[in-house]
């Protein structure tokens, strides 16, 4: 090979750096919808499919994108599975083709949480918080705030989840999703009258489509009186509920029925205590 040919090789690669290291930038259709529903298992907590997916994603996509895709879902599926000791090798490994990825960095920080190894999380969550800081796109650095207050959250760590979901609704206040989560992390706290105005604000913002919002709400609304009658039992707290509590609980489920909410669990309660 001649030098000038030597030599504009390493320029194409200096231009191209993702694709030299890393093959195609670009990811396939196929690849692309592949993962596309391999997040969405994820998102439904199918996690034993999702992770089989994002094996064989390894396996037959090459470009550097859908690696780093890749890597960021198989850490959240094992992580979601509880197996914290692999989704941090896996972390650690997506992390050596994009070091300051978020999501790869996020999902460590669960592996970490999840093996007890607080100092090391908290830097790596500080590291995403610095990071998401950076991040122009408005909808994604919503999301990642969403994403570290569900994290808290589980830690039972109340006043962080509160505030880094307050900062997710400012920068996407139309965002249903993100009321419904601040309403379960107030419900989990025991801050039941707060909760039940977040999930009012997503059923107003979600319309149509707040059948989740709904379930939430309803859900919240039984936590609520059976924290104040100290019982689980349907019948037993349908003996205690006073006539307006019963009401609004029964409106609720209404309401929510009308809006597509589908749940066994209500429908007993329904039956124990909308007669």
């Amino acid at each position: 090979m001649k030098k000038s040919d030597v030599f504009n090789l390493f320029i194409f690669c200096i231009l191209l750096i993702p694709q030299c290291k890393s093959g195609l930038v670009t990811t396939s259709n196929s690849c692309y919808n592949l993962i596309k529903s391999s997040q969405d298992q994820n998102r439904s907590g199918d996690y034993t499919s999702a992770l089989a997916n994002f094996n064989e994603i390894l396996k037959k996509c090459d470009a550097y994108d859908a690696k780093i895709s890749a890597y960021a879902g198989k850490a959240e599926a094992l992580n979601g599975l509880r197996q914290y000791s692999d989704a941090l090798d896996v972390s650690k490994e997506g992390l050596t083709l994009d070091k300051s990825n978020i999501n790869i960095l996020f999902q460590k920080a669960t592996a970490e949480l999840g093996l007890g190894l607080k100092t090391e999380a908290g830097t790596d969550l500080q590291s995403v918080i610095d990071l998401t800081g950076k991040n122009k796109n408005t909808a994604q650095r919503a999301t990642i705030y969403a994403k570290i207050a569900a994290l808290n959250s589980h830690q039972q760590q109340w006043s962080d989840a509160q505030s880094n979901i307050r900062q997710a609704i400012s920068l996407d206040p139309n965002n249903g999703d993100f009321y419904i989560l601040q309403g379960d992390i107030y419900s989990s706290s025991g801050s039941f009258s707060t909760a039940l105005e977040s999930y009012d604000k997503a059923i107003a913002i979600m319309g149509n489509s707040s059948a989740a919002a709904w379930t939430a709400k309803v859900e919240a609304i039984v936590k609520m009186n059976q924290a104040k009658y100290g019982t689980n039992d349907a019948g037993t707290l349908a003996a205690k509920m006073n006539s307006s509590e019963k009401k609004n609980l029964c409106d609720a489920i209404k309401s929510g029925k009308a809006q597509g909410m589908k749940s066994m669990n209500i429908d007993m309660l329904q039956l124990s205590v909308c007669k």
